[in-house]
């Protein structure tokens, strides 16, 4: 096996988390290396670097790994962890590592350390690099970066960077990025980012890179050296949720199936974080009550009203609905209200119930104070991890008028937890072997601190049903349909080529306010590339809303067959093809005898932009041909194998 084989050979099986969290605080963080705020310690999600890394949901390895020096073994079984923080507009990452080399790779520019990019707001790449590549004896931690920041080191008790004659104790470090410099406002969701974390390993002051015994590992998240990236999300901690007013009666039954529910507008989402959809919010924080954590999965809450009754629906996909042990815990919702005297009420909707299979329990302040009822999926079984749930909804109203408001206030202050405990069954106790809990809230755990909820008197608006998108000729059709519609003026059709920035292309009208079923669609014309489309309702009173974001990718005009790369090649090559339309499409490689020798292709393609690979290994040197056939479209193009 040659080198260029070797050098992404990994160790291990990489976890690859697409997105990790970088978790809100209120700081302050001092940078210099030593990570000892508690801020730091509340971080439960974190990513771990290096081979063969242990993974759990808290710990998760990252996307690969490369032997530099693959001549030398690496034997090293030391790892480097890392979590961020986010302070403002300022983001943190923080790192820590028990080497027991630490050092620079030789005399080369890299050394132990992180090395990263992060796109700014316009889509550029920055460069910030924090590591130990200075020469000399036992040298200090280098900041380097493109853009405003911040980074320092601290080397661990008895660690003597660049020297082999002795074993080191680490390092930890800590990194400053102004996200407000990279272009960002205070409601961004997330940034793109890869990093990748350097250890070479016993290489002595004064030695080259390329000789023993001194050894180089990298590991990345994302790419080594890019364009693949990652997303770094930030709870974003609404302090305030607008609450609309439905426009028919809510059956209190957890079905969550009247049409106000589906109205688009801001909603909270619960759970480990992700990339949240366009209208939802994710909350403050989360706690790792009993680990490890292995759920993925998210729990939307909507709130809305009729008169002074407020109702909050959430539903889950859970695969793992049961109680906390037979603690008094278990999957749903603890909330806390403030009444009209400030006094905090609370009130809860949960399966904590011991048992095989019981219901949701409702628990609230008192008799005719609200009420609250749950459904179980098809399929979940509670109390039992002989099989795999599909979750739960539910519905829980509050009567403000029981809580002493004479008048619907303009606001009222609320706390919410969910709840998300994990494989308990009935008879199991909270802190035994098996098990875990988790959970996710919006202003704390238990108190005190607030959110606020602001009882609007406008009408849940538009109930869009479908929005969807399809490329044909170099054209993308947009469809969308509405079940029902209250005081819309119509909707901005809005693109963007990155899904973050985006620009309005076209107006249509809406129907102002109807029950009836309508149907629109616009033409976005002659347009190529990857593109993203969302939809702004706006109210007659310019109150606005967006739809989800639909995605077309490797929109094409015409079609099209590019020359192989590389060319030559030896012994694999890959031949890039475009349909504008859905195609059948056959590609085939002849030799100059005109003998077919493969068949790449030979199906159906919708419209888009394609890669083949070919591989040569058992062919001879030469010069080939390679075909497409696609509707009336036919081209040949040469390329030449040379081994």
């Amino acid at each position: 096996m040659c080198w260029q084989q070797l050098r992404h050979y990994s160790l291990s099986k990489y976890v690859d988390p697409k997105a990790r969290e970088a978790y809100l605080s209120a700081g302050p963080i001092v940078v210099d290396g030593n990570m000892n705020e508690a801020a730091w310690n509340s971080v439960q999600e974190y990513l771990v670097f290096g081979p063969n890394a242990p993974s759990t949901m808290q710990m998760q390895g990252v996307t690969g790994g490369v032997h530099v020096t693959n001549a030398v073994p690496y034997i090293d079984t030391t790892f480097t962890k890392m979590k961020f923080l986010k302070v403002g507009n300022k983001l943190y990452i923080g790192f820590w590592s028990d080497d027991k080399h630490v050092c620079r790779f030789g005399d080369s520019w890299e050394g132990d350390g992180l090395f990263m990019k992060i796109k700014n707001a316009a889509g550029q790449e920055k460069e910030y690099k924090l590591y130990f590549n200075a020469p000399g004896i036992n040298s200090d931690m280098v900041y380097e970066a493109q853009a405003p920041g911040m980074g320092m080191g601290l080397k661990g008790s008895n660690t003597i960077v660049n020297d082999t004659t002795q074993i080191d104790n680490g390092y930890s470090a800590e990194l400053l990025i102004y996200l407000d410099s990279l272009g960002y406002d205070a409601n961004v969701k997330s940034v793109p980012v890869m990093i990748n974390i350097f250890d070479p390993d016993k290489y002595h002051h004064g030695m080259i890179p390329w000789v023993a015994p001194g050894t180089f590992y990298k590991t990345w998240w994302g790419s080594e050296w890019g364009p693949v990236m990652r997303e770094l999300v930030f709870f974003q901690d609404p302090p305030a949720l607008d609450v609309r007013v439905a426009q028919a009666p809510i059956v209190v039954d957890g079905l969550l199936n009247e049409a106000d529910w589906q109205f688009q507008n801001d909603y909270l989402i619960f759970g480990p974080t992700s990339m949240p959809p366009p209208m939802a919010k994710t909350v403050t924080s989360t706690v790792l009550v009993k680990g490890p954590y292995a759920d993925t999965t998210l729990t939307p809450l909507k709130v809305i009203r009729m008169g002074s009754k407020l109702y909050i629906g959430f539903a889950s996909t859970d695969k793992s609905v049961c109680r906390f042990g037979d603690s008094w815990e278990g999957d749903g919702l603890f909330m806390k209200i403030k009444d009209a005297a400030n006094v905090d009420k609370e009130y809860k909707l949960y399966f904590n119930a011991g048992g095989a299979n019981p219901n949701m329990v409702y628990e609230g302040p008192g008799a005719n104070y609200g009420s609250g009822v749950g459904v179980k999926a098809v399929g979940t079984v509670v109390n039992d991890t002989t099989q795999i749930d599909n979750g739960y909804s539910a519905e829980l109203m509050i009567d403000l008028a029981t809580l002493g408001y004479t008048t619907v206030p303009a606001t009222v202050q609320v706390m919410f937890v969910l709840f998300d405990p994990d494989g308990y069954h009935n008879g199991m106790v909270p802190w035994g072997e098996k098990g875990t809990f988790h959970k996710t809230f919006w202003g704390s755990e238990w108190g005190p601190n607030m959110r606020t909820l602001n009882l609007t008197t406008l009408p849940t608006p538009v109930e869009l049903t479908s929005f969807t998108a399809e490329a044909a000729n170099g054209d993308v059709q947009l469809s969308w349909t509405t079940a029902s519609e209250s005081n819309n003026s119509g909707f901005q059709v809005e693109r963007s080529i990155d899904g973050t920035i985006f620009s309005a292309i076209a107006f249509v009208d809406g129907k102002g306010t109807t029950t009836d079923r309508t149907n629109y669609s616009y033409i976005d014309r002659e347009v190529t590339g990857s593109l993203y489309y969302r939809l702004k309702q706006i109210d007659l009173n310019g109150e606005f809303a967006y739809s989800n974001v639909v995605e077309v990718s490797n929109v094409v005009s015409d079609y099209a067959l590019d020359q192989n790369y590389p060319n030559p090649f030896n012994p694999s090559t890959t031949i890039s093809f475009a349909v504008p339309t859905k195609s059948f499409v056959t590609v085939r490689v002849f030799n100059v005898l005109g003998k077919e020798v493969a068949t790449l292709a030979n199906s159906e393609f919708e419209s888009g932009k394609y890669t083949l690979d070919f591989n040569a290994t058992n062919l001879a040197s030469g010069i080939y041909y390679y075909t497409i056939s696609a509707g009336n479209f036919n081209a040949t193009k040469k390329m030449i194998l040379m081994k």
